[in-house]
Parts: C-alpha cells; structure tokens; sequence
C-alpha cells in the first residue's frame, strides 16, 4: 500500500478503533488510520461507503437531514463566514465563478450581481432552486467538463477530504478551470490545536467514515505543486472560538458553538485566533491556488 501522494510504502497504524458514522452515530467494527512516515498523509486503507457522488446520504448521515432547510440552519453561517476570510484576497468581479459542492449556493448568491456567471455543483435535490434564482447547475465535473465550460474562480471549501482520489479530482479542476484561473480550496487540518490539546476525545468524534483523507500543510504542499497548481496564498482558519476549544476539553464532547460557556472576552477570543491561524494549527487551511 503506497501513500497516494507521495508514493511512500511506509506509513503507521495511528487508529484501530470505532468511527463516527452519523451526527452521534459509532460503527460497530473497529477500523485502522495510517499515517504516511514521508510526508504525514493520514488515510484509511479504502473508503468504508461512497459519499462521493451523493451529498445527499452524506448530509443525511452527519446533519440529521438533507433538506433545503437544515442547509440553511446548519451550513450557511458556515459558509459565509469562510467566505468572509477569502475575500479580502480576491476579486470576483466580472467572473466566471463554479463552487462544487455548493449545497443550496448561498455564497453563489452573493455573487449574483458581481459575477457574468455563477454555476453550482450538488446534488439534485438543490437544483430546481438553484435555476430558479438564476445559477447554472451541474450534477458532477464531468457533466462540466463534456460541455467545454471554464471557469475564472472554481470554489471548493468543503470537499477534498470525501473523494476517493483527491488527485484525479483535482485534475478533474484544473481542465475546467481558465490558464491562470484561481482555485479556492479550504481543507480540514489533521494538525489543529483541539488534536493537540484534546487527543482521543476530539479524535474519536473527528475520525468518521465519511473523511477518506486527513490532511496537513506538508502533503497538501506537496499535492498541489504535484499536480502543477502555484500556491498564491495559504492560511489558516480556525471555525470555532477559544470558548469553544475549552469547552470540549472540559466536557469530552462535541458541542455547537452556542452552547459553549463564555470564559473569555471577545479581544482575547480575537488574540487567540490569530495566534493559532498563523502557526497553521488552526481546524482547517485555506489554499488560493493558480492554474499552472
């Protein structure tokens, strides 16, 4: 077995245990995580059940439900707020924009007036709505890729740890994207802080059957400079707050960031955040990468 990215054959067993398999749902099996000893690519052997190609049972699984309606409760202050940190690096206007996995497309909406076009890739149950408020719709990349489109700005901020291959989907990008076109991609971080603070009991709710990949800045380095993407801009992007981080260290358990007690201020919270984005020990990376 040979590490998909660096092609390494040795790697560690660094999990033999239970995954989560839905909102607070366990396997019954005992499954192991290997971590490559080149460049640290954290993997399960195969995928346990395909979530690619249907974010339907996917959402259905880890949300409770899929439905237009639980999107928007519990995915888009989500999404706006990776949105918020984007940004400010770069200029969407007049382009050509898709987000794969765009679930209902309320970041696409915000470009509606921005943008020539704005195009979503989901699953069938977002499609009449996304038509109706005026998005092209796409079913999967290859349905893009059969009609010749290219896009100036492709989104992908919540994804790359469910595909099967990560390389062929990448490749898969880059033939749909513009010469010099602009990937956004945000990626969970194996390396965070709740890891490192938390130990087994973050990992124990973290490692779920849905994530095939688990994924640093080391190989994801790697990855891109592989598949010739030029790395304009790397970040980290930390989704919750400090309260949060010692509220799960206390508890030992999952909780929204609602109901995290308040043990700090507002400007400490602020502190923190920028403290652990900088040193890339934050929940997840954010990569702008460049069509090479």
């Amino acid at each position: 077995m040979k590490c998909i990215i660096c092609k390494n054959s040795k790697h560690e067993i660094i999990w033999f245990d239970k995954l989560r398999s839905g909102k607070n749902i366990f396997t019954n099996n005992r499954y192991k995580i290997y971590r490559c000893s080149v460049c640290e690519l954290v993997f399960l052997k195969k995928p346990i059940i395909d979530y690619e190609n249907n974010n339907d049972l996917f959402r259905k699984k880890f949300d409770g439900q899929s439905s237009i309606k639980k999107y928007l409760e519990f995915h888009k202050p989500r999404e706006l707020k990776k949105l918020k940190k984007i940004l400010k690096y770069l200029n969407f206007d007049k382009k050509h924009i898709l987000e794969s996995n765009c679930g209902y497309g309320v970041i696409l909406d915000l470009f509606m007036n921005k943008c020539k076009t704005t195009s979503g890739v989901d699953h069938l149950v977002y499609k009449n709505s996304l038509i109706e408020r005026g998005h092209q719709y796409f079913s999967n990349i290859n349905n893009i890729i059969l009609t010749k489109k290219t896009f100036d700005i492709v989104l992908c901020l919540s994804e790359l740890e469910h595909k099967k291959n990560p390389i062929v989907f990448l490749k898969k990008i880059k033939k749909i994207l513009k010469k010099n076109g602009k990937l956004i991609i945000r990626v969970p971080n194996f390396n965070n802080i709740y890891r490192y603070v938390i130990g087994y009991d973050f990992l124990k709710f973290d490692y779920r059957t849905s994530h095939n990949f688990y994924f640093s800045e080391k190989n994801l380095d790697i990855l891109f400079r592989k598949i010739n993407f030029k790395i304009l801009n790397k970040m980290g992007y930390n989704e919750y707050s400090i309260n949060h981080l010692f509220h799960y260290f206390r508890s030992k358990k999952r909780a929204t960031e609602i109901k995290s007690k308040k043990l700090f201020k507002n400007l400490e919270n602020k502190r923190f955040i920028k403290n652990i984005e900088e040193q890339k020990v934050s929940t997840s990376l954010i990569y702008i990468l460049k069509n090479g």
